[in-house]
């Protein structure tokens, strides 16, 4: 008995220490779990409903794609408010491309991915090589990108309803098994950043340069590679998204991206990713970007007006704030204490 007893203790520890390391997930992941349990004693029928999933599978990933990316330039220290216009600008062009082949080609794609490329690298050049703060250089970028959609389109859609069923359009926004297909690019792509941050030696060189610019340097990382690298990269997901955003609706719209910048950052945020760098996960931006697509769903539901959902984005994103923070002071606690008993040691 004794013997089963020393047994489940030692399991009970060892499973404490494995979730030590994520408790930032399972922060966001409680507040998602007692969402979705506040909003099933509200209105149990609509939240067991699978198509209400299938609703929130298919405008998710809008939010989410482009905050994948720019959990890794948060954590990196820096800052992109550009990338909704980076969204319309890859779709204009793949939009643009498909009216003038007469198609729904798969070169339209690459083209606005390009696009969204070198808008990305623009960002990157500016900020490294000019010198010039990254929050300053990504509005000026954001209004430029944004006046050259509304110029070339003069404020008008352009309707893209001919291409649906075409193989392009099925890949990218078609229905597997009633899944949207962009619900899957967004899985998969959280997959590969996680990868990135977590496997691989450059995710390592972005919390170093994140946590400490200046030590990066002195260990031979090249912080302006890293940072320009990552504005690219964030330039061709933005345009991704712009891109599938588009083709869902069938439209494409010259104000497309710009409902979707502060609930991506805010995804990024919610999700544990601290705009002070060095600190983010990937897994708490994907939640965080459904979370806030959950609460439109549930708020809608509860049979109250749409007016209710910001209020309640703002409630969920302070208690979020509140428990992240919690957390690292205590952290940052149980620091000082650790160091206070190794110099008494020492001491001794």
């Amino acid at each position: 008995m004794v013997n089963m007893y020393r047994n489940i203790g030692n399991t009970v520890t060892r499973v404490t220490k494995a979730l030590s390391g994520y408790k930032l997930q399972i922060i966001i992941t409680a507040i998602f779990l007692s969402l979705w349990f506040i909003f099933y004693i509200i209105n149990p029928p609509a939240i067991t409903n699978i198509f209400t999933y299938y609703s929130i599978a298919s405008v998710a990933p809008f939010t989410i794609i482009p905050a994948l990316s720019l959990t890794l330039i948060i954590i990196a220290r820096e800052i992109d408010l550009s990338f909704s216009s980076i969204m319309a600008l890859g779709a204009l062009v793949t939009a643009l491309t498909w009216k003038a082949l007469g198609e729904a080609s798969p070169l339209g794609v690459l083209l606005g991915l390009l696009a969204g490329l070198g808008a990305g690298l623009l960002n990157g050049v500016l900020i490294c090589k000019l010198g010039i703060p990254s929050l300053i250089a990504t509005i000026g970028t954001m209004f430029l990108w944004r006046g050259v959609v509304l110029v070339v389109t003069q404020g008008f859609s352009i309707p893209l309803g001919e291409y649906r069923g075409s193989p392009v359009f099925n890949v990218l926004v078609g229905r597997i098994y009633g899944i949207p297909a962009h619900f899957l690019w967004a899985i998969g792509l959280a997959i590969v950043f996680w990868v990135i941050l977590n496997r691989h030696k450059f995710g390592a060189y972005i919390y170093y340069v994140g946590d400490n610019r200046i030590g990066a340097q002195m260990v031979g990382i090249n912080v302006h590679r890293v940072l320009i690298s990552l504005y690219a990269i964030h330039g061709v997901i933005a345009a991704f998204a712009g891109i599938v955003d588009t083709l869902e609706m069938a439209t494409f719209w010259p104000t497309l991206g710009d409902i979707y910048m502060l609930k991506s950052v805010a995804a990024v945020v919610v999700g544990g990713t601290p705009v002070t760098g060095g600190v983010g996960t990937i897994y708490g931006t994907f939640i965080g970007g459904l979370i806030l697509e959950f609460i439109e769903m549930g708020v809608l539901t509860s049979g109250v007006t749409g007016f209710w959902i910001r209020l309640v984005h703002g409630v969920v994103i302070i208690i979020a704030l509140a428990a992240q923070g919690m957390l690292r002071r205590i952290e940052l606690a149980r620091a000082r204490i650790i160091k206070m008993l190794i110099e008494e040691s020492e001491e001794k």
